[in-house]
């Protein structure tokens, strides 16, 4: 499947959840995430950042589900995204070194999750970056890339409207910090 979606750095969240709740938005749960990002040498710059079109890997535990990623890092188009269960992290985390990626940092977010008209909206508290929405839509083929992207945006605008477009990934933020903290 191909992710299309936008981020945005936000104030309120509460006040995004009563526009939400204003609409047909229907809500699908809250869960806490815990996300073990890996990166891969062939894939990093001299910053450790994952350079456009590299993958990244993720082991992500909502409750007892645990799965493993596969993402195409694109920052500015759809990007490829491969994604199975897993029995247990150790059991991935013996594939990922395998493959030879190594564990970069781990994310803890808070994500309440929506549905409105065939997209996901989702309202994340992350530790050490603040609070966003993602909207985002799977899609089988890019060929209706800008539309949604379009599409996307206007509900950015009807959902959040003083939120700020964030075009850098969630690790890209973490990276940051990781660096400047060196």
């Amino acid at each position: 499947m191909i992710e299309i979606e936008i981020r945005a750095k936000v104030n309120d969240i509460e006040k995004i959840k009563d526009n939400l709740k204003r609409t047909d938005a229907k809500f699908i749960k809250t869960e806490e995430q815990i996300d073990r990002v890996f990166g891969h040498s062939m894939f990093l710059d001299e910053n450790k950042f994952i350079i456009e079109g590299g993958l990244s890997a993720r082991i992500r535990q909502v409750n007892d589900k645990k799965q493993i990623d596969f993402k195409e890092i694109t920052r500015d188009k759809a990007g490829i995204e491969i994604s199975a269960e897993l029995g247990s992290v150790e059991d991935g985390l013996r594939f990922l070194k395998k493959l030879g990626f190594e564990e970069a940092f781990t994310l803890k977010k808070s994500r309440d999750v929506f549905e409105y008209n065939n997209f996901t909206i989702c309202l994340d508290r992350v530790d050490k970056l603040g609070n966003f929405i993602e909207i985002e839509k799977l899609v089988s083929s890019n060929s209706e890339e800008e539309k949604i992207r379009q599409e996307c945006m206007e509900l950015l605008n009807k959902f959040a409207p003083d939120s700020q477009i964030e075009r850098r990934k969630y690790g890209d933020l973490i990276q940051e910090i990781l660096n400047k903290n060196k």
